[in-house]
């Protein structure tokens, strides 16, 4: 097995994260869409196997390949062999898979027969752009108080069991964190006034999708965040 590993081809995408991180769901999501093979190191400063809080870290944050694609250790983190790129930020990921792989993922293509169609094209990849940043509006910080998606997985999720304290670095900062009810009450609130808000978008558009009649990138980080959503209160 191993020997088979070693004669395999290598891919040309490779992608540095894990599975339980939001920006790096949304990555895969687009990574998937386009069809191109690629690989996922897992990559983590601060969680597992186990997906908790305080147990063994996937690590590989001194990879040199990934340092070369996230000068600042942050995940997701992608690198193309076939063209050199070197990219972090989830969403500048997603923009040059659609350049390069898969334009259809900021909206539909416009026919060769009907050029006069392209400003139109534009204005919605340029929509579909901007909604796939619109989480920067909220001005959330990490593990801050209006984090309320993070305080939810973290709380709900992440911490040990027992409710003890746990040392968490993000971002070059390390901070004890404590599961508490009030942070989740609030989370909870936060929570259901941003899903309220998006809700509100798609009836007044009038479209079943954040940026129009299909679906593109533009809902994949609200679709990621729905579905974590769920998690938490499931658990």
């Amino acid at each position: 097995r191993i020997l088979m590993q070693q004669l395999a081809p290598a891919r040309r995408l490779v992608l540095y994260g894990r599975s339980s991180s939001l920006n790096t769901q949304r990555v895969l999501w687009c990574l998937h869409e386009t069809g191109v093979p690629f690989d996922l190191r897992l990559t983590s400063a601060t969680l597992g196997e186990s997906g908790r809080l305080g147990g063994t870290a996937f690590g590989g944050t001194e990879d040199p390949g990934f340092v070369r694609c996230s000068p600042f250790g942050q995940i997701p983190a992608l690198s193309d062999s076939a063209t050199g790129a070197q990219l972090w930020e989830s969403a500048s990921i997603i923009r040059y898979l659609a350049a390069v792989y898969k334009p259809s993922l900021l909206g539909p293509a416009v026919p060769a027969y009907r050029p006069q169609e392209a400003g139109y094209r534009l204005a919605q990849a340029a929509r579909a752009s901007a909604w796939m940043d619109y989480h920067l509006a909220a001005g959330a910080n990490i593990y801050g108080h209006d984090d309320f998606m993070g305080n939810l997985m973290t709380h709900l999720v992440r911490m040990p069991a027992g409710g003890a304290p746990v040392t968490v670095a993000a971002h070059g900062a390390q901070r004890q964190m404590q599961f508490c009810d009030e942070t989740v009450a609030r989370a909870a609130e936060a929570a259901a006034a941003q899903f309220g808000r998006l809700d509100a978008h798609l009836r007044s558009a009038g479209t079943p999708y954040l940026a129009g009649d299909e679906l593109t990138a533009a809902s994949a980080r609200a679709l990621c965040r729905r579905l974590r959503a769920a998690l938490s209160q499931s658990e």
